[in-house]
């Protein structure tokens, strides 16, 4: 019974050591809007990458912790604030948006129907034209 009620978690996730050598980190904010019709969240972004196609997404609102993203090219993991924790070999699910951004993020393409586009030197959109969910933001170095 415990086996069942667990199930949808995963157990707790190893943390990544960004101070080791090869990382690199940049900031900045973004606007996401998570649906059609819905309001905008302006969250804070924390992205660390490595060679490789390996991107870390630490998101924040007003300090606070709000959802972890970990993509590689052959595994991904998210946490979410409330505890959720999931992971996985292979290519992120497209239906999550939060793991769509740290792909394209690494430099790795999003899954469809997800759309990544450049708008300027360090700024970017995200959007999923089927759900309108989007993320407008940009990085510093």
């Amino acid at each position: 019974m415990l086996a069942l009620l667990c199930g949808c978690r995963t157990a707790p996730l190893p943390r990544i050591d960004t101070s080791a050598p090869g990382w690199t980190q940049r900031s900045g904010q973004a606007v996401w809007t998570p649906a059609r019709g819905a309001g905008e969240v302006v969250i804070d972004l924390h992205v660390w990458n490595r060679a490789g196609g390996e991107c870390l997404l630490d998101i924040s609102k007003a300090a606070l912790p709000f959802v972890l993203a970990h993509v590689t090219t052959n595994h991904w993991r998210i946490e979410a604030a409330s505890g959720q924790r999931h992971a996985a070999p292979g290519t992120p699910p497209a239906r999550i948006g939060w793991l769509q951004l740290a792909r394209a993020l690494a430099g790795q393409p999003p899954a469809a129907p997800w759309q990544f586009n450049h708008r300027g030197a360090d700024a970017w959109q995200l959007t999923n034209p089927r759900t309108d969910e989007r993320f407008d933001g940009s990085l510093t170095p």
